[in-house]
């Protein structure tokens, strides 16, 4: 822009003003973008590695019929998992891979939600938390996001199909772990509400 206004004299006039505008126009929608990223960026400062970039992937859903999603595939053989498909449930692979990405072993039956009752130390609900649950049948595992009165806001996969939040009901819930020899964070959950709560997560 500095350039532009240096050598006006080489722009016609009458196309000066709408570059100029058209210009600024934009940088001010970067910078408004910028800013609303540093927001949210300073929101979830204080969460833990793996929940910041499980996040990133919300929207993540199995593909119907017998094509199967790429993402979820290479997940499982990161893990050295041995299933090539998308419909076997996959709740544990999820968590397994966000928990080694940020630098923890995963349990030695990571695929298995159960299992993950095995990892680190246990520990209050608390953001980022891997939360484990009962169903008929099997087992479901995420990490903790928030909670309302009855129920536990939980972001996982192979929920609907998809990585996402889900309300659990927190009667469900057979426990919660972190991992040994990281600091638990001692804030309180965020309180959330809305949603469908789930029954089953098969």
């Amino acid at each position: 822009m500095v350039t532009l206004r240096k050598r006006r004299g080489k722009v016609p006039a009458a196309l000066y003003g709408d570059i100029m505008a058209a210009l600024e126009s934009g940088l001010g929608k970067a910078h408004s973008k910028a800013a609303a990223a540093n927001v949210i960026s300073s929101e979830r400062k204080g969460e833990p590695a793996w929940l910041i970039e499980a996040r990133a992937h919300m929207g993540t859903k199995e593909v119907r019929g017998s094509r199967h999603n790429a993402k979820i595939i290479s997940w499982v053989k990161k893990l050295g998992g041995w299933f090539t498909d998308d419909e076997t449930p996959w709740c544990g692979t999820f968590v397994a891979y966000y928990m080694k990405m940020a630098g923890y072993q995963p349990t030695k039956h990571w695929y298995r939600a159960k299992d993950w009752q095995n990892f680190g130390l246990s520990c209050q609900p608390k953001v980022g938390a891997i939360a484990i649950f009962g169903r008929k049948g099997g087992g479901h595992v995420g990490f903790v996001v928030g909670q309302s009165g009855k129920n536990l806001y939980i972001l996982g996969g192979n929920q609907s199909n998809a990585v996402n939040i889900m309300a659990l009901a927190k009667s469900r819930c057979i426990g919660f772990r972190w991992p040994t020899g990281l600091a638990q964070p001692d804030s309180p959950l965020p309180r959330m509400s809305g949603g469908t709560v789930s029954r089953n997560e098969a």
